[in-house]
């Protein structure tokens, strides 16, 4: 029998990820001297990949509507990594 995949359990996996994604980013903060790019990466994909699920549930419109509204908020737009 194939293993399906419930609501409760995608929302889960996500938090999971998240969680996962957390942790490694502050561990990046706190031993910047460790190399962790590779895990952030890891964990950025998996975030990407649950996420993209869970978000089917949403209303898609009102979800891009809201990423413009922070986009021009916190001016985004302009925004370059290298600035910092």
């Amino acid at each position: 029998m194939a293993y399906r995949m419930t609501k409760k359990k995608t929302t889960l996996k996500l938090v999971e990820e998240l969680n996962e994604l957390a942790t490694v980013i502050l561990q990046n903060i706190n031993k910047p001297m460790k190399e962790h790019t590779i895990e952030i990466q890891d964990e950025i994909a998996d975030v990407k990949l649950w996420l993209s699920i869970v978000e089917k549930r949403y209303d898609k419109g009102y979800i891009d509507k809201r990423i413009k509204k922070k986009i021009k908020r916190y001016k985004l737009d302009k925004y370059k990594e290298n600035e910092l």
